[in-house]
């Protein structure tokens, strides 16, 4: 017996060796694994654009008109993005689609064509009324 393989069986290295080097081949491996299938190293990444053309829209997004045949209003959700993206709620009284455009564009500052290309009416039904709204007696 040689004198390494002595203290390689007398100190318990024979047995903890093998498994730091599977160890850290698996880290390793796993690291090299990672970085190729989910890194994004040499890939170009296109920045996102919300409106390629913000002129024609004069910063809005989107519009969104609810309309509720149990409600005297409309509800309408305007998203915008100029000079920061956030979102503007308005509660209309009007419900004919053409006084809603109307109001839109007096309230956002915008022409009426605007506001019809860009506007999508969602029309839901009243909601069911349940025996608890009924009057106790009446």
């Amino acid at each position: 017996m040689l004198p390494f393989q002595y203290l390689i069986n007398r100190s318990g290295i024979g047995l903890w060796l093998p498994l730091a080097l599977l160890g850290g081949g698996l880290g390793l491996g796993g690291w090299a694994w990672t970085r190729h299938y989910l890194g994004v190293a040499g890939r170009a990444v296109e920045p996102l654009v919300l409106v390629p053309n913000a002129a024609q829209t004069d910063g809005i997004l989107s519009i969104r008109a609810t309309l509720r045949g149990d409600r005297p209003f409309t509800r309408v959700e305007v998203i915008v993005v100029e000079p920061v993206p956030r979102t503007l709620d308005f509660y209309l009284p009007e419900q004919t689609p053409a006084a809603i455009e109307a109001a839109m564009a007096q309230r956002l500052r915008v022409p009426e064509t605007t506001i019809r290309r860009l506007i999508q009416y969602e029309a839901r039904p009243p909601e069911p009324r349940s025996s608890f709204d009924r009057k106790p007696f009446g």
